[in-house]
């Protein structure tokens, strides 16, 4: 975790299209889990090591969904291949596919541009608040 004081331009959504600029570090902090090879309670040490690796994970990428046409599928999911594989389902109407995908957080305003200016619809992003991966 690393606090940065700002200071500001101008009053708009990315740090770098405001003007932003980093002043000075506040504040940089780091967590570390420590265990005993031999402890009795690895059940446990294992259930925080996969916790927070699970938060970890959820702050580091967010959900992107959206419609694509069968015919631009290929291309989007070039853009959208997913942390593993996209989730991708047929709609009704059977000309579209909805697409679900882990992208990373600060990749995701670049990638709904992209799939947007290919033809993408209804495109979302949900932010993760924890994750077993």
């Amino acid at each position: 975790l690393a606090l940065k004081l700002f200071r500001c331009n101008l009053s708009l959504f990315s740090r770098k299209a405001a003007g932003l600029e980093v002043v000075s570090d506040i504040l940089s902090t780091e967590a570390i889990l420590i265990a005993n090879k031999k402890s009795e309670h690895k059940d446990i040490v294992d259930l925080l090591k996969r916790r927070m690796e699970g938060f970890i994970t959820a702050n580091k990428y967010v959900m992107i969904s959206y419609n694509i046409s069968n015919e631009l599928l290929h291309d989007a999911l070039k853009i959208t291949p997913g942390k593993k594989s996209p989730n991708i389902t047929a709609l009704d109407n059977g000309k579209f596919k909805a697409v679900s995908s882990l992208v990373l957080k600060k990749e995701s305003n670049n990638k709904m541009d992209e799939l947007h200016d290919m033809g993408a619809t209804d495109i979302l992003t949900v932010q993760l608040t924890n994750t077993r991966m």
